[in-house]
């Protein structure tokens, strides 16, 4: 029977709490901390800002049937898809519009929103232009002519680049013309606000060639390359552009639909790991280029060698929540993984833990005004809080690594476990030695009476179950399966 228990008079508990996330940059055997305690595994759930195990929002089905490959909102009411079907990839709106031209499968389709319409674009093929009605190629000769990978927005002007003649080039539109190329316009026009090119393939010294475009900071342009990324400043007026040479963004793109703006910073996903483009707070003025995920570096590269074709990697920022989810096509399986990154803002500064997902399959997101959608192998599904009691209910799975609870070289003896918790469903318990032998499991039935929501440590409910083993090292599996909010603060083992 599940007992509430006080832990005041107790003397020879080791308490694990204020977790950190995923951890893959030390030892599963050389990680024990207790406080600010990193983990093995942590699955559909993630690290609060108060270190507490938060299980993620469950979902809700919302349009599509097929496996959706991009998403993109038209408004917060109108979602437009790209989905694969075994023919290739349909362009679909929420709204019931489509498009008769169908991509191939394995085209990578990029989307920007500009002049109140969406261009989806993919390499190879014309771009093509939605209105909130239809579906319609270009109007721009330029930009059918040119086939572009890669499009966005930027200070009035829409920029497209990724052209297979011309790898180092992005087109600018004129300003406001959703239609008007450098070659749509007359060779002698003289307009300031009239189309034109940035060619950076003599910036560059190498072979290298754009694999993302993005805007910073309202007024900035960033082209990246796969080594490096070069900023300009973009004016309605084009005269006034200029390369921004206090940049030093050391780290490239790996690909384009994984570039995020995130407050003042550009999110992306190199070959290394999630770097943010961002300006160095020492003095404000330069602009460089910050390496986010070092504490999982095993973990993004054996995610990141999955991957056939790197630019079909894409991401999706959750401002809400700041969290940065990134989707990983594991090689020709049709199977996704998901890493998650979020973001704590603190008085000492921004702060990153990690966590994974399995929930839903996920290949992509979008989001829009609070609304956070996931593109899935069927269909596209609304992500709600954490405390939703409606939709499908993801299932957690956590694990720690190897816990010593004093010297790792003798043996102790346990006596029980205590568990902090809140939620309403089945927590599985398992306990397993340094040795990988099973050595202990127990379902704790949670429940939410009395759970008045608030997040304050320590808990008022503390779960506890004898647990009379003799180990040297034991890490904890947690299962969790029910409904609502869910949460760990802590547990603890008390040795005799």
């Amino acid at each position: 029977m599940t007992t509430k228990v006080s832990t005041s008079k107790r003397t020879n508990l080791v308490g694990y709490q204020s977790f950190t996330g995923l951890d893959s940059s030390r030892d599963l055997f050389n990680q024990d901390t207790g406080d600010n305690q990193s983990l093995h595994v942590l699955e559909n759930a993630y690290s609060d800002f108060r270190g507490q195990l938060v299980r993620v929002g469950p979902g809700s089905y919302r349009f599509g049937d097929g496996v959706v490959r991009h998403a993109i909102h038209y408004d917060t009411d109108t979602l437009v898809t790209v989905s694969e079907y075994n023919d290739g990839l349909h362009l679909q709106s929420e709204q019931g519009f489509s498009y008769d031209f169908v991509y191939p499968r394995s085209a990578v389709v990029s989307s920007t929103i500009f002049n109140r319409q969406i261009m989806l674009t993919a390499r190879g093929l014309a771009p093509t232009i939605f209105n909130g009605k239809k579906f319609a190629p270009s109007k721009s000769s330029a930009a059918t002519v040119a086939l572009p990978a890669f499009c966005t927005t930027v200070q009035q002007r829409l920029c497209i680049a990724g052209v297979a003649a011309s790898d180092t080039v992005v087109m600018i539109s004129a300003a406001n013309d959703l239609d008007r190329f450098f070659g749509d316009e007359a060779v002698d026009a003289t307009s300031p606000l009239r189309a034109a090119n940035i060619d950076i393939g003599n910036l560059l010294g190498t072979a290298d060639k754009i694999t993302g475009i993005s805007s910073f900071e309202t007024d900035k342009l960033c082209i990246f390359t796969n080594d490096r990324a070069f900023v300009y400043k973009i004016d309605p007026d084009v005269t006034l552009w200029e390369l921004q040479t206090e940049a030093s963004a050391t780290y490239g793109c790996a690909s384009h639909n994984s570039i995020k703006e995130a407050g003042s910073d550009l999110l992306y996903c190199s070959r290394s790991g999630i770097h943010a483009l961002r300006r160095v707070t020492d003095n404000g003025l330069q602009i460089a280029s910050v390496n986010l995920s070092e504490q999982i570096d095993q973990i993004y590269r054996e995610l990141f060698t999955a991957v056939d074709d790197p630019q079909q990697i894409t991401a999706v920022w959750d401002q809400d929540e700041g969290q940065y989810h990134a989707f990983f096509p594991v090689g020709k399986t049709g199977s996704y993984k998901q890493l998650t990154m979020t973001v704590h803002l603190g008085g000492e500064g921004a702060s990153t833990s990690f966590s994974t997902g399995a929930f839903l399959n996920a290949s992509c997101g979008a989001t829009l005004g609070g609304s956070l959608v996931f593109g899935t192998k069927r269909g596209t599904y609304d992500i709600a809080k954490v405390e939703s009691l409606e939709g499908a209910m993801p299932d957690v799975r956590i694990e720690t690594p190897v816990l010593w609870m004093g010297p790792f070289d003798a043996h102790k003896q346990a006596k029980s476990i205590i568990i902090q918790a809140f939620g309403d469903g089945e927590l599985t318990v398992t306990a397993i030695d340094d040795q990988n032998r099973d050595k202990w499991q127990t379902t704790v039935m949670l429940t939410d009476e009395d759970d008045d929501g608030r997040r304050t440590v320590p808990l008022q409910r503390q779960y506890e179950r004898p647990m009379s083993i003799r180990f040297r090292g034991l890490r904890f599996k947690f299962d969790y399966k029910g409904i609502g909010l869910f949460r760990i603060i802590g547990f603890a083992v008390e040795l005799t």
